[in-house]
């Protein structure tokens, strides 16, 4: 009976109202979640979305019945994080919509919620949709207190912002052929010829039009929404876009897509790489065929962004490579 009058009481009350008079957790929801949370960090980690799904609806099953909404809500944050990184937007974009009417606008799970909501929309190409959401992260100054800790979360965001509209605004309907054959000789032609900086340069040299505008639009808008004094501590948008600069970051952004394809320890590519070194990796093409399979993936038939980022993988080495590119989630960022 004490749960039924609890499920009607949130129906009835405002949400906030509802949150505060959810008793402590028990010791078998404390023990639960302690067996239960850990597993869903290791299915993210492994993009296993069923499971990710059905360790969320055990939760679930747990917490709603007692108003623990907050808790489930940080729990679903993590499972709709992972459906945008595998690419199941719909999912996702459902997911984060109903999370931010659970609580309160002034929380952490709220910002992170709204945010992962504008990555999501980034990657659909849907940039005037995800515009309201930018701004509304950006403008709210009163989830974070400390004014160092705000001005480093806005950077990382919108570092974020600008990688996933850069990656994402290459997918077209009219893409290359991508060659493992050729992809790879002439990655070896520019690794013999360029340095890193160079070849960040020649990428972003080769970036189309569209992607440095859609770039410089999302970095502008963004920046825009900061108080002046702050924005003048950033790289202005006209800066990210000139060819080195959008070069890195359209690599940088690749990693989200790449990373567990090259430096996951049980990968093919990895244990290669430790086992035989360099030359059996590119005997075996074993790293352009993961870039390449990653781009045909996501529907990015770009031949130039294939060959300057397996040419930088290799002229980093996976080791250096797979200990500074590891993509971070947003929900890992308040675990730091």
């Amino acid at each position: 009976m004490f749960i039924l009058i609890i499920t009607v009481n949130f129906k009835k009350n405002n949400k906030d109202t509802y949150m505060a008079r959810a008793p402590k957790l028990t010791e078998l929801q404390k023990e639960r979640l302690k067996r239960l949370e850990p597993q869903l960090k290791f299915a993210v980690a492994e993009k296993d979305i069923e499971s990710a799904k059905r360790i969320v609806a055990d939760i679930q099953s747990f917490l709603r019945p007692t108003g623990h909404i907050t808790r489930l809500v940080q729990v679903k944050n993590w499972l709709f994080e992972l459906a945008i990184e595998i690419g199941e937007y719909r999912y996702a974009e459902q997911g984060f919509i109903g999370n931010r009417k659970l609580v309160n606008k002034n929380t952490r799970l709220y910002l992170e919620a709204t945010t992962l909501l504008a990555v999501c929309y980034l990657r659909m190409n849907k940039y005037d949709d995800a515009k309201p959401y930018i701004k509304e992260v950006l403008k709210n100054e009163k989830v974070i207190k400390s004014e160092r800790t705000r001005r480093e979360f806005h950077h990382t965001i919108i570092e974020r912002f600008d990688e996933e509209a850069a990656l994402y605004s290459l997918k077209c309907e009219q893409n290359e052929r991508l060659d493992i054959d050729e992809i790879q000789k002439e990655a070896g032609l520019i690794l013999s010829s360029s340095s890193e900086d160079g070849i960040y340069l020649i990428l972003g040299k080769s970036l189309p039009k569209q992607t440095k505008d859609i770039l410089f639009q999302i970095d502008d808008f963004s920046k825009n929404q900061l108080p002046s004094a702050e924005r003048k501590m950033l790289p202005s948008p006209k800066d990210m876009i000139k060819d080195e600069t959008a070069g890195k970051t359209v690599f940088k952004s690749l990693k989200r897509v790449i990373y567990n394809s090259l430096c996951d320890p049980k990968s093919e590519v990895y244990q290669a790489w430790c086992k035989n070194g360099l030359g059996i990796v590119l005997d075996k093409k074993y790293i352009t065929g993961a870039v390449t399979a990653a781009l045909t993936g996501l529907g990015i038939g770009f031949k130039a962004l294939a060959v300057y980022a397996v040419a930088l993988v290799i002229r980093f080495g996976l080791d250096i490579y797979c200990e500074h590119y590891k993509p971070t989630g947003l929900m890992e960022i308040r675990t730091r």
